[in-house]
């Protein structure tokens, strides 16, 4: 004999906290792509806007941890986030309440902020001057808290390939479990361009404060003698459990090794790069870490070329220069050119001062070398050879401090977050657990 459950659901009320920060967020991306024909985010937003962890050291530009959360890059960047937003949002806020859900959503975002931040010695010593915006880690948060209250929600998710939808069912819980495997990874692997231990953070964030912030559920439920073949469950299953549980033990790794290495992985070179050639002259800025031998060219012609001669020769960074001492430079031969991957001449004649880390700090000289030609396969080639008249190179470490008091706090942030996420995973998944039953699919994202 079996019981059959009669559910007597909680009253639903609007989700006005999600369609407000829906609204909030496609409102500044108007405001903020407006130049760009709605296209993509203007440049003077980025800039007094979006997150960059090197102005942490500035007290006046704290408001940035906010600011980026509502940023978005592109119309691509702004519709996936509302979509997802939407749909993992509404249902949440439903259950936890206006003030709970907004909590939540905020509280994650910050934290994601903090772990893309402690990350640094991961993800690459530039990461600390890209700046980084989007309301991801916020919504990160809300698919964390998701997959602990709805593990067995199914889900009908459509991918498009080539404007084809492949279209299948699956589960909250396989589908969520999927993505943070994936951008977990990704992390590691450092694929550039996004922000995934933002991601990672605030997905952790959404399963710590779940438990938190959840009130019981307040649906009642009554029981009567007869046949009925749907039956409820409560939890993650063993199985998932361990799964997630060794993703976040990887991430706890990575903080640990973040914050061992805070101090060495934050030298930050700021480049003024000044190229003349037949009296007509060229500025722009670069950036270069030592550590990986890491850099951003500029992205103005001649000052790009004259960099990256000087980076691909290894006159940038000279471990055997006495410091704080002119010193004369002379490079001559075929180098192999980074990212292309073929043999270029180049000649560099001048005078350079390293300092105590072995990085070019002051150079003037002048450069010979053959030109890179890329068509728009992106297949490049060697062209014309060039003569640059003179070359002024002035670096300074932008960084200072930043490692110690920013990075390594940050990171011990995150090793402490996920040790409270790993808690609740283990020992307090049935506690936060929604009961519901397993029936058709009702839940049906466009992805």
């Amino acid at each position: 004999m079996s019981y059959e459950w009669i559910w007597t659901p909680r009253r639903r009320e609007r989700p006005i906290a999600t369609y407000t920060l829906i609204a909030i967020n496609v409102a500044i991306y108007f405001a903020s792509s407006a130049q760009n024909f709605f296209s993509s985010v203007t440049q003077e937003w980025v800039d007094r806007f979006a997150y960059v962890p090197i102005m942490l050291q500035n007290p006046t530009q704290w408001y940035r941890i906010l600011s980026s959360m509502f940023l978005h890059g592109d119309i691509f960047h702004i519709f996936f986030n509302m979509m997802f937003l939407y749909w993992f949002g509404k249902e949440i806020e439903q259950l936890l309440g206006v003030k709970k859900y907004l909590a939540l959503y905020l509280a994650s975002g910050i934290v994601a902020t903090i772990f893309h931040t402690g990350f640094t010695p991961i993800m690459g010593t530039l990461n600390l001057i890209i700046p980084a915006l989007g309301a991801s880690g916020a919504i990160s948060g809300l698919l964390g808290a998701y997959l602990m209250l709805y593990p067995r929600r199914r889900l009908n998710i459509c991918w498009f390939l080539f404007l084809i939808p492949l279209c299948f069912t699956t589960t909250a819980l396989f589908f969520l479990l999927f993505w943070f495997a994936t951008q977990v990874i990704y992390g590691y692997l450092r694929f550039g361009g996004i922000a995934f231990f933002a991601h990672v953070g605030g997905f952790i964030a959404g399963i710590a404060l779940i438990y938190l912030l959840k009130r019981r559920s307040i649906e009642t439920f009554y029981y009567f003698l007869k046949p009925y073949d749907l039956y409820t469950t409560k939890g993650l299953g063993s199985i998932a459990k361990t799964l997630l549980s060794i993703l976040l033990i990887a991430v706890l790794i990575g903080s640990t090794y973040s914050t061992a290495n805070a101090t060495r992985s934050a030298n930050v070179y700021i480049i003024d790069v000044n190229v003349c050639n037949q009296d007509i002259c060229f500025r722009d800025q670069a950036a270069y870490t030592p550590l990986g031998d890491e850099a951003i060219s500029p992205s103005i012609d001649l000052p790009r070329i004259a960099f990256n001669r000087l980076l691909w020769s290894g006159v940038i960074k000279n471990d055997i220069a006495p410091p704080s001492t002119l010193v004369p430079i002379d490079f001559r031969g075929n180098v192999v050119a980074r990212d292309y991957g073929i043999r270029i001449f180049m000649q560099i004649v001048g005078r350079g001062v390293y300092d105590e880390r072995g990085v070019l700090i002051n150079f003037t000289g002048s450069i010979v070398t053959d030109v890179i030609n890329v068509n728009i396969w992106g297949i490049a080639s060697r062209g014309n050879r060039i003569y640059i008249d003179r070359v002024d190179l002035k670096s300074q470490d932008v960084a200072k401090n930043v490692g110690e008091f920013i990075v390594r706090p940050f990171a011990l942030v995150s090793s402490f977050i996920t040790l409270s996420s790993i808690f609740v995973v283990v020992f307090k998944d049935r506690d936060i657990t929604e009961e519901e039953f397993l029936g058709p699919p009702i839940y049906t994202p466009w992805i």
